[in-house]
């Protein structure tokens, strides 16, 4: 059963690009971009059997995830158009489009293409000055179903000199067509503002439908009613009062949503006193900021946490925090002999911490590789072998192998990374030989490929010509060494070229629906590459591959984070394991 959530106008009249909330609009997250649409009349009713088309009008809200504006260079909105449930708009005729601010083109085709052009060909968004796009007029079809609008962004960074800076985000947005009997009023409550621990009376209008009432842990039927109360309200909450109607495509659902907020909620104190310092490993609020302090030192101690993805359910696993203490360095993994292995430099220690896995439980093996700066470490699987690479405290670059998963064979040095700054290293094993993929200098800070002999020698394999900012990931897929990499202003670029060929066929590609505020991880399982990254707000996100076209970007969670989490695949499922935590705003 599919469900999809409507929600009432956000922005009655002209449309204020800064009016929209998520209390009261479907939001949409891009990677970029955040979309809220609402509509008017909330909810859409299909037009009866006969006579005229019923109207309705959309309203759509631009604004910037990230603190940097982008630049718009054109904006498309596919209305579906015909007479069945997943089409929206019976025909366009009559239809209407126009922005605010004013001054945008607009154009609507026969098809449903709504095209939007900026002013002088290029427009500014941020997350003050968002814009509002409006369909107005729309003549909703006669059938109930579940219709989708399909939103194309045209952006570039400001700044970027590169060759072809414009990159394309699209996003679909749901617009579910209910029966005209049907109907969700408005959520209100009684009072908006309550003491801790006090009581709230919430009341609507609702009519031929199943409705139920939800609200922190609580999900409560409330069809055939028209008021609740609840108590002991301790915390600012969202109350949301859903509706849901079968349609001949699924389930439709409409969603009214109240705010109410507590004087004195649990997540306040009046007073907060810390003698030496706070010390946190993860800070998160629900309004994705963190909570701000006034201790005279803040000292961030970041631990390890574990996650794992089911790629038959599509769903992520709640952070589970790994014994380990503070870690200093961003971790590595790695699966060797059916167990997965990890190797992190601790917080109060410079000897590298190497553990083991092997689906219940952590066990910390006694054998360190040795001393280790902060810089991020790397590791791999060489057959029944692993390699680990890392920076010795006095700067030099080594590696070293263990062949039987309890001790490390003899140092070995290799090629450093040059720039400072968090770059590390990423290793590969090919089937025969190692390689390494590191920042270093051609012209400026690029990526640079090296393999390593029979002799144990490292000779350079070629280098790339963008600018690379922190550490590359190189991995084996589908016979092809394949690395990624974060240039400047996010770009994120991948090289290519098989295991066996020459230094000259690395094959360069910029991802132009990707950008990244940090390091991109990969993993494989089998014909699949699963690719793990942060957007330009820190949201960390999941798509996979099969070789010929990549899934959506889908959020792991609402949190954000400075540092992309270690990826491997282990047991059926991906295993993500980090320095867990939240970025101030």
């Amino acid at each position: 059963m599919t469900t999809d959530i409507a929600a009432p106008d956000a922005t009655p009249g002209d449309a204020d690009p800064g009016a929209a909330s998520a209390t009261t609009a479907s939001t949409e997250a891009g990677v970029e971009l955040l979309y809220t649409l609402s509509t008017a009349p909330f909810p859409v009713q299909v037009s009866p059997a006969t006579g005229a088309y019923r109207l309705a009008d959309l309203t759509l809200v631009l604004t910037r995830r990230a603190a940097r504006p982008i630049k718009c260079g054109g904006i498309t909105v596919s209305v579906p158009v015909g007479t069945g449930a997943t089409a929206l708009a019976a025909q366009t005729t009559g239809m209407t489009a126009s922005t605010n601010p004013a001054g945008w083109g607009a154009t609507v085709a026969a098809s449903g293409v709504v095209t939007f052009t900026p002013p002088g060909g290029v427009a500014e968004i941020d997350k003050a000055n968002g814009l509002a796009l409006s369909i107005a007029k729309v003549p909703v079809n006669r059938v109930e179903g579940r219709a989708q609008l399909t939103v194309t962004v045209r952006w570039r960074v400001p700044g970027d000199t590169s060759e072809d800076p414009w990159s394309t985000e699209t996003v679909t947005l749901p617009v579910p067509k209910f029966p005209p009997t049907f109907s969700l009023g408005e959520l209100r409550a009684d009072p908006l503002r309550v003491e801790h621990g006090g009581s709230v009376t919430l009341s609507w209008q609702a009519a031929n439908g199943t409705f139920r009432l939800s609200y922190g842990k609580a999900d409560i039927s409330v069809t055939d009613r028209d008021g609740f109360t609840a108590h002991n309200i301790t915390e600012d909450t969202l109350f949301q009062l859903h509706g849901t109607s079968s349609t001949g495509s699924g389930e439709a659902e409409a969603v009214r949503s109240v705010w109410v907020t507590v004087t004195m909620p649990d997540v306040e104190v009046p007073t907060l006193t810390a003698t030496r310092g706070v010390v946190t490993d993860r800070l998160a609020a629900r309004t994705h900021t963190v909570p701000k302090f006034t201790a005279t030192r803040l000292e961030h101690r970041a631990e390890l946490s574990m996650r794992s993805f089911d790629p038959r359910l599509r769903r992520w696993s709640e952070p589970v925090r790994l014994p380990f203490g503070p870690a200093a360095s961003a971790p590595a993994i790695a699966v060797r002999d059916g167990k997965l292995h990890l190797l992190f430099r601790p917080y109060d220690s410079e000897q590298l911490t190497w553990a083991e896995y092997g689906g219940r439980t952590w066990r910390t093996l006694p054998n360190s590789p040795g001393p280790a700066a902060v810089e991020p470490v790397a590791l791999t699987a060489a057959g029944t072998s692993l390699i680990c690479a890392y920076e010795a405290p006095g700067g030099e670059w080594f590696t070293r192998t263990s062949g039987n998963g309890t001790s490390w064979g003899a140092v070995s040095a290799m090629p450093a990374p040059v720039g400072g700054g968090g770059g590390g290293v990423s290793l590969c094993w090919d089937g025969t030989a190692l390689h390494a993929a590191l920042r270093t200098v051609l012209v400026g800070l690029v990526t640079g490929h090296h393999r390593r002999d029979a002799q144990g020698e490292w000779q350079s394999d070629g280098g790339g010509s963008q600018l690379l900012v922190h550490t590359p990931e190189l991995v084996l897929w589908q016979g092809n060494l394949t690395c990624y990499s974060r240039s400047l202003h996010g770009s994120v670029w991948t090289r290519s070229r098989p295991k066996d060929g020459s230094s000259e066929g690395w094959i360069a590609k910029r991802m132009d629906d990707v950008r990244a505020s940090n390091n991109v991880r990969l993993a494989v399982a089998g014909p699949t590459l699963y690719m793990l990254f942060p957007d330009s707000e820190g949201v960390l996100h999941l798509r996979s591959s099969d070789g010929s076209t990549w899934s959506a970007a889908a959020p792991v969670d609402e949190y954000r984070t400075l540092e992309t989490p270690a990826l491997a695949w282990y047991g059926n499922h991906l295993i993500a394991i980090g320095r867990g935590g939240a970025c101030s705003p």
